[in-house]
């Protein structure tokens, strides 16, 4: 189950790139997408997807994914290689016996479309001396239900850079790390009660911080959008990871192939780690 929802939340940015633009000459060839976040202690998988060109983009196939299926996927580590599971939609994984080592290099490779598809990484180290400055934090329930404003015209009150939570961790290399907050609770509670509608989309419930190089992230309660338990993770990131996120802003006026340590592909094979801390909102 931890690989699950770690690999859901880092697997936000969209992968499914569209052709480069060079010299008005599109390249229509279209080329695999790959996703893989490999982290100690998470089972192994890995998502492979086709590349919709720019020139076949349309509102009927915007942000859909094409999986590609039963490929010879050879993942190598430091001390035995094995040969991907195909188990459809696009998804691969590995036996339950390969494991992910720190300070270790993992390899991919297959061949698709006559190319040979390529790309190493190195796992990181898990985040050192990670803590956070409470594991309490306040919210005040809102009921809108009937209609009427928050407080201060903001629902869920005012609120000051005290109650803020303050994460830190030790970082002397300047290293990347990025933080992800997700709610625990089976059933959650919003913290703001809005009137009924089947139509309204409920907030995630999960939320994310930029990237940073530095050694703490400061996360404000406006942030949370339900009571109860939260996870609040840490993860170590690979420079790659960082230069794809940068570049998720890409429009049809900025046309460019997303950075990628791919070589013949796209997409991110990258190593992760990480650390959990819990916190729990609870109403005024």
């Amino acid at each position: 189950m931890k690989n699950v929802y770690l690999l859901f939340i880092l697997s936000f940015i969209l992968l499914s790139s569209c052709a480069e633009l060079d010299n008005g000459i599109v390249d229509t060839n279209a080329k695999p997408v790959v996703e893989a976040y490999l982290s100690p202690g998470s089972a192994v998988t890995i998502r492979i997807y086709k590349e919709i060109p720019y020139a076949d983009v349309t509102s009927a196939n915007t942000n859909k994914e094409v999986p590609i299926d039963n490929l010879k996927i050879t993942l190598k580590g430091p001390e035995s290689s094995v040969i991907l599971t195909s188990i459809g939609g696009g998804l691969y994984s590995a036996p339950g016996s390969f494991k992910i080592v720190v300070g270790k290099e993992y390899a991919m490779k297959f061949d698709f479309n006559g190319m040979s598809v390529s790309a190493t990484t190195i796992i990181p180290t898990k985040p050192i001396s990670y803590k956070a400055d409470k594991d309490l934090i306040t919210r005040q329930a809102i009921d809108l239900s009937q209609g009427g404003g928050g407080l201060g015209g903001r629902p869920g009150g005012n609120f000051n850079q005290a109650s803020n939570l303050n994460l830190t961790w030790f970082n002397p290399t300047n290293d990347y790390y990025i933080s992800v907050i997700e709610n625990m609770e089976p059933n959650p509670v919003e913290i703001v009660k809005f009137p009924v509608d089947p139509t309204r989309v409920r907030p995630d419930i999960r939320f994310r911080n930029e990237p940073v190089q530095g050694s703490t992230v400061e996360i404000r309660p406006q942030n949370f959008q339900y009571f109860g338990y939260h996870r609040v993770i840490l993860f170590k990131l690979n420079p790659d990871y960082v230069a794809l996120y940068k570049r998720n802003g890409n429009t049809t006026q900025n046309i460019s192939t997303p950075p990628t340590t791919i070589t013949n592909g796209l997409g991110i094979f990258t190593g992760i780690n990480s650390d959990t801390l819990k916190v729990r909102v609870i109403p005024e």
